[in-house]
């Protein structure tokens, strides 16, 4: 074996050391003696602190939130790297691997401070960060007793250009089967969510999440501008062709079922089932604050509680004015619903002529029961 390449294998073992030192730090930050028997813990608090929440407060802000009173070991804030986001990738040259060099500053860092204020740890960038662009935190807290925790945390620069959204109709079921164009084309009639814009405004770092998924399959949408009135179909499967999402002018590009040249659709990358057939809490939310946008509320008739996921939601929507509250009697019945029929909002098509008219409403809209209806699916006609 020649000496430049014991010299890569020995970095290659040395970064894997180092993250796994890292991680073995990270989660057993406990004290303990060998005896005859074995190790036997001698007591102590070894709980590490327990991250509460995150907020991208504004342009150069972000917040954490913690279960006590931390102190800062060190940080970093970096600019995600295209084709660099895999911390597990290593080195073959005597060079860093991206995810070190990218967690220890080397490069992508943006300049920051900290300060601790008991439970809370706030974060100063000294540049604006980028509406859309990624993020990610590194950092390490400790605790009184010196329990850590080290934690990284992606995100997006912050978005002071919020639109107002609305969910207007839903369809909770995929057509198994095809038809002659269908079978023709290689497409299917999947899932989807239609929004209607209210007020203008950039998607970046809005979400639509489902109670019945849960944050695993929720969408993340892409940093577009978009105007009042504009209609957009998130199609919540990605099965067939013609899937393609149009996040710049052209509206034509999305050929699949359910789609139009006067819609902007958009596709997840979920190639499995998605929603509640009959019973879910659909959102949407903005996640640098966490605060809703808009929800709709459903369940089949023998459904008498929440899930625990949709518990969850329910009580963000307790938080809003949108329903009287998140208590599943709130909910749509909607034993109708069908693989060809969908969850519509009733007054969706007055509130666009309203917009388009130039009309400012009051935001959040209220909703209720009264305000959905079942019918045949007709995404982007509202």
């Amino acid at each position: 074996m020649t000496y430049s390449k014991l010299k890569e294998m020995l970095i290659v073992v040395g970064e894997a050391l180092l993250i796994a030192g890292i991680t073995v730090v990270a989660v057993l930050p406990v004290s303990c003696k060998i005896t005859e028997q074995g190790i036997k813990i001698v007591g102590g608090d070894y709980t590490p602190p327990v991250l509460n929440n995150f907020m991208v407060a504004d342009e150069q802000t972000v917040i954490l939130d913690f279960s006590e009173k931390v102190q800062v070991a060190g940080f970093v804030v970096a600019k995600v790297i295209d084709d660099q986001f895999d911390s597990q990738e290593h080195s073959s040259t005597i060079d860093l691997s991206p995810a070190i060099e990218r967690a220890s500053g080397v490069y992508g860092a943006v300049s920051a401070y900290c300060s601790c204020d008991e439970e809370r740890v706030i974060f100063e960038l000294e540049e604006q960060m980028e509406t859309g662009c990624g993020y990610e935190l590194y950092t390490q807290v400790k605790d009184s007793v010196g329990n850590t925790l080290t934690i990284v945390i992606p995100f997006k620069g912050f978005n002071s250009h919020v639109p107002e959204v609305m969910i207007t109709e839903v369809q909770t079921e995929s057509v198994s089967s095809q038809n002659k164009a269908e079978k023709e084309a290689g497409t299917y009639r999947n899932e989807y969510v239609e929004l209607l814009i209210l007020k203008s405004g950039n998607l970046s770092g809005l979400e639509l999440c489902s109670g019945y998924d849960g944050e695993e399959k929720k969408y993340v949408f892409p940093a577009i501008e978009v105007s009042a009135g504009e209609i957009i179909v998130v199609h919540m499967r990605n099965r067939g062709n013609g899937c393609i999402s149009e996040e710049g002018d052209d509206l034509t590009l999305a050929t699949s079922s359910y789609t139009s040249p006067q819609v902007r659709d958009l596709w997840t990358d979920i190639e499995s089932t998605t929603l509640g057939n009959k019973t879910d809490i659909i959102i949407v939310r903005n996640s640098a604050n966490r605060r809703l946008l808009d929800v709709v509320m459903f369940r089949a008739s023998t459904i008498q509680a929440w899930t625990k996921t949709m518990i969850d939601y329910s009580q963000l929507v307790d938080e809003t004015e949108i329903y009287l509250s998140g208590d599943i009697e709130n909910a749509f019945v909607a034993d109708s619903l069908t693989q060809t029929k969908t969850l519509h909002r009733t007054n969706a098509a007055t509130y666009r002529q309203q917009i388009l008219n130039g009309l400012i409403l009051d935001y959040p809209i209220p909703s209720s029961p009264d305000f959905w209806t079942i019918a045949d699916p007709s995404p982007g006609t509202l």
